[in-house]
């Protein structure tokens, strides 16, 4: 039976049109595309594919199982905090002190176990280390009423020199390193999937579900999309600013003890320059810096994309400074790639109409 149908019967039964059969020239990429554009992370997930396709190309061992789990490995840390960076920016807020206040909790972890404190003792005094930072920076927001990028500009400085100062500027390192916690960050799952890689799987789905299931994901929306409105509305924007920061030192918690976990080294020096590449993998992925907008998902593809770039120019030989150059420039063409198939997938359906 033949599926054609008539142009004119097209125009004047839009049933029948429905089941025309697409023509030939159609090609397999092209459906793939359209594909990707009514999926809402499709723009950063085609630069994820593309920039795989890429580096396979250039050299068969970055597809490589091993290296897939390095990868995910590498990426772990930052995951974690692109998670939560992904709350404060929907939010309308940014933390600049979210690195810092990794290398504040690895040494406070580190500093516990020399005094010989169970390991997961030190572990919860650790994540309470962390929240409290994070609270300490929305109460000075709040109390103040200074916006928030400012407050955690100047505790970027602030948690950073704590870390020395309790440290001495040394790592801190002379510790019993026999516990489980440590296997958590050197071991991998039937030897393949890092278990730092399980854990930002977990701590993901988790704070997808919250961010998008429940009222006070909801809430995080509204408020970051229109503030005002939102207090209008009863939300009570104080309490949500408080919460997304003392969430990120949650997590910037986890970051800290997953990084002391693989090296086995508290050191001072962990999660420097951590914020900047965060901001950007949630920005990458759909984030506005306005607020009201970005997923989960999009950021740890940002995240992953990242990633991808710096173990792929690493592994053809690329210089570790021109790295630093072309890393920049492939985050400005990914963010160009989001906001082409954005425009295409808003657009699309006006030029179907027409």
């Amino acid at each position: 039976m033949n599926s054609a149908v008539d142009p004119d019967q097209a125009r004047t039964n839009p049933a029948a049109a429905s089941t025309t059969v697409a023509p030939p020239s159609r090609s397999r990429g092209r459906a793939v595309l359209d594909r990707l554009q009514q999926f809402r992370e499709g723009g950063i997930l085609l630069a994820v594919l593309v920039t795989g396709a890429v580096f396979t190309a250039i050299d068969p061992r970055f597809i490589a199982i091993g290296n897939l789990g390095n990868i995910a490995s590498q990426i772990s840390f930052e995951g974690v905090l692109a998670v939560s960076m992904t709350f404060v920016l929907i939010s309308g807020e940014i933390d600049l002190s979210i690195g810092s206040m990794v290398g504040v909790t690895g040494v406070v972890f580190g500093l516990l176990m020399t005094q010989g404190a169970n390991p997961w003792v030190a572990v919860v005094l650790s994540l309470l280390a962390g929240c409290s930072m994070g609270a300490l920076n929305g109460v000075l927001s709040v109390a103040l009423r200074v916006p928030t990028i400012i407050i955690t500009l100047g505790m970027l400085n602030a948690y950073r020199g704590f870390a020395y100062l309790i440290s001495n500027g040394y790592p801190v390192e002379n510790y019993p390193k026999t516990s489980a916690f440590f296997s958590i960050g050197q071991d991998r799952l039937f030897g393949v999937v890092p278990y730092t890689a399980i854990i930002l799987l977990v701590f993901a789905l988790i704070g997808a579900v919250v961010l998008r299931q429940t009222v006070i994901g909801h809430r995080i929306y509204a408020m970051g999309s229109n503030p005002r409105a939102a207090q209008l509305s009863g939300i009570r924007t104080s309490r949500i600013r408080i919460g997304v920061l003392i969430f990120n030192g949650f997590a910037a918690a986890i970051a800290g003890l997953m990084a002391v976990s693989q090296t086995a080294t508290a050191d001072p020096n962990i999660g420097i320059g951590y914020e900047l590449d965060v901001i950007a993998a949630v920005i990458i992925g759909g984030a506005k810096l306005t607020g009201g907008s970005g997923t989960v998902l999009a950021s740890l593809l940002g995240m992953l994309l990242l990633g991808l770039i710096r173990n792929g120019l690493v592994l053809v030989g690329v210089s570790i400074y021109l790295l630093i150059v072309v890393s920049g420039l492939i985050v400005i063409l990914a963010v160009a790639i989001d906001r082409f198939v954005t425009r295409r997938r808003q657009g699309g359906g006006g030029v179907q109409a027409a």
